[in-house]
């Protein structure tokens, strides 16, 4: 049986914000999708990082979750336009 410390203390560690997310991070937590995502990456307006392993091809995409809460509340005070 869990005390009511151990379960405070679990609920604490699980609201827990990143300071990165991968693609399905971005999509459930803003609804950005994949080629948005990458669109708003090479026009500089959010940041990101990929992650490889020497010599491999492939890795993992993150991106900042800051650097998008600060597009989108750019994008709020303009109106939304994307002018």
């Amino acid at each position: 049986m869990k005390t009511v410390v151990e379960t405070t203390e679990a609920a604490k560690a699980s609201s827990i914000e990143p300071e990165f997310v991968d693609l399905e991070g971005l999509r459930r937590g803003f609804c950005i999708k994949r080629s948005l995502a990458y669109e708003l990456l090479a026009e500089g307006l959010i940041k990101g990082v990929s992650l490889r392993r020497r010599n491999c091809v492939r890795g993992k995409r993150l991106f900042s979750v800051d650097s998008v809460r600060a597009y989108l509340n750019t994008q709020m005070e303009k109106g939304g336009s994307n002018d």
